[in-house]
Order: structure tokens, then sequence, then C-alpha cells
């Protein structure tokens, strides 16, 4: 069974991402699929929430359970397989990517797919720019974009050591 998930962001109005799993997959699948979409730094902690049709969290599906009361959470990411929460269509998830900001991205079951069946999931379409991961200040106008942060990077790179040695010459060995 494959689920066709639609993910988009309050943040972010022209932000689509269209991601198909399959049944057997985890969570923790999901979280890996969605942040390799958005260009996420991956060992940022996140989590997943069951929602009710309000948006309002009803079920927690963490990285870690360590520390999350047993009663919210039902087990972590790497543990649930989709196909064990996730039985209807129009469900659903809550996707929180920044904690520490409660920054979120909104998934809803758009289809399934009974008949079908995936090895990994797949993205199958993005529109727009994810939002910001992280807020280093309260404005994210203040940000570079994705092609001033390219240049940077471009003009960051001090060339090969035979380059420098043009430059400045060949250096002395330090004894």
């Amino acid at each position: 069974m494959v689920f066709r998930f639609k993910i988009i962001s309050d943040q972010v109005g022209d932000f689509v991402l269209h991601i198909n799993t399959d049944a057997n997959h985890t969570f923790l699948q999901l979280h890996k699929a969605i942040q390799l979409a958005c260009r996420f730094d991956q060992s940022e902690l996140a989590t997943f929430f069951w929602a009710d049709e309000e948006w309002d969290k009803i079920l927690e599906i963490p990285m870690q359970t360590k520390g999350i009361n047993p009663r919210l959470a039902l087990r972590s990411m790497k543990q649930v397989k989709l196909g064990e929460l996730l039985k209807e269509q129009e469900l659903n998830l809550i996707y929180v990517f920044d904690i520490r900001n409660q920054k979120s991205l909104y998934i809803r079951i758009k289809g399934i797919d009974p008949e079908k069946q995936l090895r990994v999931p797949i993205l199958v379409q993005k529109i727009g720019n994810a939002p910001l991961q992280h807020s280093f200040n309260e404005d994210d106008s203040d940000l570079l974009s994705d092609q001033d942060l390219a240049n940077q990077i471009d003009y960051s790179d001090f060339g090969e050591l035979e380059d420098l040695d043009l430059i400045y010459g060949e250096a002395e060995e330090v004894k």
C-alpha cells in the first residue's frame, strides 16, 4: 500500500511537497525523505504529531522516546510503521522540524494506492522553497538567500595549494 502525501508550510505560502511512501516504511523514513527534500540539517531533532481535523495535536511520534510522557507518545519514529497509524485518507500529521522554535510542516494523505508498493520514499514534486529550518534573528529577511549563500561559498574557496604558492611564493619547511 502506498500513501500519497501533500506537505505544506504555514510560513511559506508557495511551498508544497508531494511524497509517496509505502505503508511498511517507518516515520523515520518519512522524516528523512522530508529532510532531504527540504535540505534541512539532519542532525536536528524533529517529531511528528497525529492531528485531528482542526490540526490539534493528538499523539506524538518522536525521534526518541526518552523524556516523553508515555501517554502522549506511542513509540519512536524508528519503531512505528506508517501503515500502523495511517489507515484513512485525509488524516493529518504535523511535522515539527525545528523543535526549539516550533516550526512545522503540515501533512495530509491525499491518496492511498492499495495495490502498489515502494522500496523507498519518493519525492514526486517540490514547489517553491522550504521554510528556513532555523531563525538566527527575529527577521528572517536578513538571512542570506540560497543564491547569496552559494556565492558566499564560491568566494570562500581559497583554491589549491599550488595557486597560493604562485601568489605568496613557496613556503619554507618549519623545523
